[in-house]
């Protein structure tokens, strides 16, 4: 019987000695889903004007040279993406390549903005 008494003192004092049960831990938020790309294209990149409309070119200088090469033509790859986590699908636009190009006798397109 002294044991017993002896077994359930020293439970008692380590229990109450070892503090209030630990807190779990939270779970770690679930890192987002990366977009499903899939189709890709090319696009010419359009500069527009009010008095002549859209072209795809551009000239380099304020001066326009009718069949020098100032003109530069850009174009744009873009792809359709598909997100999981939401289910809606939305586009990725990425610049492409810019080439110069001999300014033609159409009409004079606008200066080339400023691309950093």
């Amino acid at each position: 019987m002294r044991a017993i008494l002896t077994a359930t003192v020293l439970l008692l004092a380590v229990l109450a000695h070892a503090g209030p049960p630990a807190r779990p831990r939270p779970l770690p938020a679930p890192a987002p889903a990366i977009p499903v790309v899939t189709s890709c294209w090319l696009e010419p990149r359009w500069f527009y004007t009010l008095r002549d409309g859209a072209v795809d070119y551009c000239k380099q200088h304020l001066r326009y040279y009718k069949g020098k090469p100032d003109c530069l033509a850009f174009t744009d790859e873009i792809c359709w993406a598909y997100n999981p986590d939401t289910g809606e699908w939305f586009q990725l636009r990425n610049n492409g390549d810019q080439r110069v190009v001999i300014c033609p006798d159409g009409p004079e397109p606008p200066t080339c903005p400023r691309l950093r």
